[in-house]
């Protein structure tokens, strides 16, 4: 968008991150809770993304899908076939997926050492 007050810039390339392989662990706890959510049916991954968004700028996104996804890693972590988009593996390299019990119930946390902040909900990082 032009204001038409100043000289406008030239148009900067945006480029995309080089992929990286991903390397992840899933705690035994995780790892009991996926099996119980996988149940018997063959052919399912846990697919492991980042969003935009959050209130430390991106957002896990964890989804447990049928088949794979094109343009993603696929890794066998513990007998859990995981799948990382590859635009986002920078920023999901090293992570450690846990599951923790909650008063208000349980859910999936992420450890990353990849991120300079977090927030205090736990499913957001900058």
């Amino acid at each position: 968008m032009d204001c038409g007050t100043c000289d406008s810039a030239p148009a900067l390339p945006v480029e995309a991150p080089a992929p990286v392989n991903v390397n992840l662990t899933i705690t035994d706890k995780a790892r009991a809770m996926l099996s119980d959510a996988f149940g018997d049916t063959e052919g399912q991954s846990l697919l492991v993304g980042v969003l935009s968004g959050g209130c430390s700028g991106y957002m896990y996104d964890l989804q447990i899908i049928e088949g794979s996804e094109p343009d993603c890693q696929s890794l066998d972590v513990m007998g859990i076939n995981v799948q990382v988009p590859n635009a986002s593996s920078h920023l999901l390299d090293g992570i450690e997926i846990d599951y923790e019990d909650r008063l208000m119930g349980g859910g999936f946390k992420i450890n990353n050492p990849n991120a300079g902040s977090t927030c205090g909900c736990g499913e957001s990082f900058g």
